[in-house]
């Protein structure tokens, strides 16, 4: 029963064994569908399936032999456009490789080139930063003589103001003048009370005449 309702319903449909399902069997039949309904119809399917696979198919002459010639030309034709494109995969890598390589090597040569000019730069700033350093410890060293001098000055100033405040006190300016000869007479009024007075005398001619 399940075999005949099965091929009804394959033939009706028009489609293969596998394509028939329990459900429509048990539609077919006016039953419930149960596990053994559902053995009963894999087992129809292998059946046919193994009816329909032992079927002889009739090949033309010389089908086969064609078929053969036509797949080795594929496959000669799918080798050498596989080898072909592969071929020019490496050549356009080969290409970008170069570009690459002569691409850092020029960058390579100028960041050596700019290397070399920093150092140069760096060199001339350090000689002239030890050339701008030699003229300051000169300059410093000028500027403390002329602060000592300014100093030594400043004190003997200071000293000759103090002494001259002094009365009667002999600056070194009067020393100067002293040792030129160049002294202002003493004034009377300045005369040593004890010093002997000279007192003019008259002058007799020979004639006798007197004053």
């Amino acid at each position: 029963m399940v075999d005949k309702a099965a091929d009804e319903i394959a033939a009706g449909h028009k489609c293969t064994p596998a394509e028939v399902t329990p459900y429509q069997v048990a539609k077919r039949l006016d039953c419930e569908p149960n596990g053994a309904l559902y053995a009963k119809v894999r087992d129809w399917r292998r059946r046919r399936q193994d009816e329909m696979g032992l079927v002889a198919i009739d090949l033309p002459a010389g089908a086969e032999t064609e078929f053969r010639a036509m797949l080795e030309n594929l496959t000669t034709e799918a080798t050498d456009h596989f080898v072909r494109t592969v071929r020019m995969v490496g050549s356009d890598l080969d290409r970008t490789a170069a570009l690459r390589i002569a691409d850092a090597e020029r960058r390579r040569v100028e960041a050596e080139s700019e290397t070399a000019e920093v150092l140069e730069l760096c060199q001339h700033a350090e000689l002239d930063l030890g050339a701008a350093n030699t003229r300051i410890g000169e300059l410093e060293e000028a500027l403390a003589q002329a602060q000592r001098r300014e100093d030594m000055l400043r004190g003997r100033l200071e000293q000759r103001d103090a002494d001259a405040a002094k009365p009667g006190t002999i600056t070194e300016t009067d020393d100067v003048a002293a040792a030129d000869g160049t002294a202002a007479p003493s004034h009377p009024d300045t005369m040593d009370a004890d010093a002997p007075v000279q007192q003019s005398m008259p002058f007799h001619e020979a004639d006798g005449a007197s004053e």
